[in-house]
């Protein structure tokens, strides 16, 4: 069974941005489906602002507590240990937001979304967590009152201010880069969450995008501290994990389903990268 993938829904204010609180999206969220493996087609965050509990990206645990962001990045592989002594908001956006008045991306704010942090849970000084509450209130207030269209603005005003405290506290994780290089590396790792099957090679994507490899490979050194190769290995070896861990397909049937020649090849790629074979790694997690 192939990995679900969640796509965004705003029934209430059909609008690019939702901000719920979070025992509100527990009570109307299966326990079920947020605890198994699961894709988001969408930006995503979690505010923290009681309790604590556990939340998986790309198989790798990490616990969130009070006063924690949580950015949850669209097509990584999440899940989430439920736990309904927490409380704080959930933010859910939908690409339209970052197109601002001009009809340009925003992105600025995009890529607060996408930067490579050392994890994806960021923490800010006990001392500026009361304007930060005021902040994250205040969105929620205006979203929940009137009419989403004509506050607009103003909630991504709000928006920005809040996320601007963590991205300033957080400066020395956070990697800095220019928009155009970012550009660069946004359209590249598009390309590659779509054809990673199909193509392994920096070359042809660069032919597709019309730039050099030298180029693609700045890029993703700038905004991702990785190689362009090893962004396309890295997203193979996430999903040759997520196959694995299923035990729904032979390991052949895995090596053909993600574009290898012979299930030998996928054999060596796995273990040189993820330095486990195919059989251990399943077995850490089938009893």
């Amino acid at each position: 069974m192939s990995i679900e993938r969640i796509k965004y829904l705003n029934k209430r204010n059909n609008a690019s941005f939702e901000i719920v609180k979070f025992e509100d999206f527990i009570s109307r969220t299966n326990k079920t489906m947020l605890e198994r493996d699961y894709r988001l087609n969408f930006f995503s965050m979690l505010y923290i602002t009681e309790g604590s509990s556990i939340h998986s990206i790309d198989f790798k645990e990490y616990k969130i507590e009070k006063n924690d962001l949580v950015i949850l990045e669209k097509n990584k592989i999440h899940s989430f240990r439920v736990n309904k002594s927490i409380k704080g908001y959930v933010i859910n956006i939908n690409e339209p937001f970052f197109i601002n008045n001009n009809e340009n991306y925003d992105y600025n704010l995009l890529a607060f979304f996408e930067a490579p942090f050392e994890k994806p849970i960021l923490k800010i000084n006990t001392d500026k967590t009361a304007t930060n509450r005021i902040l994250i209130d205040l969105i929620y207030k205006e979203y929940t009152t009137g009419v989403y269209r004509e506050k607009e603005t103003l909630i991504k005003s709000l928006f920005q201010s809040f996320i601007s405290s963590f991205r300033y506290e957080n400066d020395s994780i956070i990697q800095h880069f220019s928009i155009s290089v970012y550009k660069t590396y946004y359209k590249y790792r598009k390309l590659v969450e779509k054809n990673y099957t199909t193509i392994k090679d920096v070359k042809t994507y660069a032919s597709i995008m019309g730039v050099t490899k030298k180029t693609i490979n700045k890029a993703c050194r700038d905004c991702a501290d990785i190689s362009a190769k090893q962004l396309i290995i890295n997203r193979l070896i996430i999903e040759t994990k997520r196959l694995l861990q299923k035990n729904e397909l032979k390991n052949y049937e895995i090596s053909y389903k993600l574009g290898f020649d012979e299930p030998s090849n996928l054999a060596s790629f796995f273990k040189r990268y993820a330095f486990i074979s195919m059989t251990d790694f399943k077995k850490t997690f089938i009893s």
